[in-house]
């Protein structure tokens, strides 16, 4: 029995459910569209939401070998996913047992399991090893007394929106543009670990924070960020990259963190990007580079001082 029907049969909600299930990647407006709809139907139905939400993403069950990254952890999944108002969040594992189904299978698995009247699907969303669309499971669904509602794609300013689209945007650094996607400023949430001191001989003494997740990394460069650390928020100008003026190295995520001083080695952080302000840079000496780190600091205190 797969982890998916576990957890469905043991909910107690006492009428039909509307459902839907996916991975739900940094909960974007594409997603957020897909569980209004899910509301609205269960609500004038009469049924229970439940928004199924796979711990890992299918892919990395399906291709061990792929370079699978996340937008959110699964925590600040479940975190967004219950914002949105759903009456039940329910993480569960993406395992052999549910790669094996195919649609009429899993469309079955639903029915017998939670009573599911209703299956809430994103735009193009493909179903069961065989890879049916809605429209190929209309008349499978219909014998399991379920009812298919495909809800389309939301077009932004920057195009359709997207776990990928966002993914892409982030890889190019256009931070902007993953804000919009997501309708948040896109978070990396992580410890904040030893490094290696240097900002700190610099006069720019730096969190290095180790990402919780494999997360999707913005490209190398210079951003204007808000941390949070033990619930206080702070501006902070941080830097993404392998720091080529001395020499390059493995890739860091460091933040200066403006107007501060304390100590969070350990601590959990959520780091928020806000706006790419340039590129990295190798810079000919110490000099020119800490000259340069001034600029960046203005910069991001002019842009988010006191608008954290």
């Amino acid at each position: 029995m797969s982890d998916l029907e576990q957890q469905l049969s043991g909910l107690e909600l006492g009428r039909p459910v509307a459902v839907t299930v996916g991975t739900f990647d940094g909960v974007h407006l594409g997603h957020r569209r897909l569980l209004k709809v899910l509301q609205v139907e269960a609500k004038q139905a009469d049924m229970a939401s439940v928004a199924v939400t796979f711990k890992k993403q299918p892919r990395s069950l399906i291709d061990p070998a792929a370079d699978v990254t996340y937008l959110a952890t699964l925590e600040h999944r479940r975190e967004l996913l219950g914002e949105a108002g759903v009456d039940v969040v329910l993480p569960v594992s993406f395992d052999d047992d549910l790669r094996g189904q195919s649609a009429d299978q899993f469309l079955a698995l639903l029915s017998r399991s939670a009573n599911v009247q209703i299956l809430v699907s994103g735009p193009g969303a493909r179903l069961g090893h065989d890879r049916l669309t809605a429209a190929e499971l209309e008349p499978l669904a219909e014998s399991h007394g379920i009812r298919i509602i495909e809800v389309p794609a939301v077009n932004g300013d920057t195009g359709v929106v997207s776990s990928s689209a966002i993914r892409k945007a982030l890889a190019a650094g256009e931070v902007n543009v993953a804000t919009q996607m997501l309708g948040r400023r896109y978070r990396i949430d992580g410890t904040v670990i030893t490094g290696d001191k240097r900002g700190r001989e610099l006069g720019f003494p730096t969190a290095n924070i180790e990402p919780a997740e494999h997360f999707a990394i913005p490209a190398n460069g210079i951003y204007a960020t808000v941390i949070t650390a033990a619930g206080q928020q702070h501006i902070a100008a941080s830097s993404v990259g392998v720091r080529p003026t001395f020499g390059g190295g493995e890739r860091l995520i460091e933040a200066y963190i403006l107007d501060f001083e304390g100590d969070l080695y350990g601590q959990q952080v959520e780091l928020e990007f806000v706006k790419r302000l340039r590129g990295e840079v190798k810079f000919d000496g110490v000099e020119p580079l800490i000259g340069q780190m001034k600029l960046d600091v203005t910069e991001t205190r002019e842009l988010l001082g006191g608008a954290v």
